[in-house]
């Protein structure tokens, strides 16, 4: 199975000062799942359950990439 990467990456924060390059659905998840500050919100179940869907193939990758930009901006984290 191919790991399908976006077209363009999302650099988001991490912790106090640093950041993380997101080039794709595999690494949304990951990210998702490791740093995410409320993993109730309805935008983050999208965004994770898109990005497990763009891992499966039953998702496109850019639609997740919406999806958890999406999630970003309901966080209110700033893309770096």
């Amino acid at each position: 199975m191919v790991i399908e990467k976006w077209h363009f990456p999302i650099k988001v924060p991490t912790g106090n000062s640093g950041s993380e390059l997101v080039d794709g659905p595999f690494q949304a998840v990951i990210h998702l799942l490791d740093n995410w500050p409320d993993r109730s919100s309805a935008s983050f179940i999208e965004a994770r359950n898109a990005c497990r869907g763009a891992i499966a193939g039953r998702v496109d990758p850019e639609v997740a990439r919406a999806k958890f930009l999406a999630a970003i901006e309901a966080a209110n984290m700033r893309v770096n």
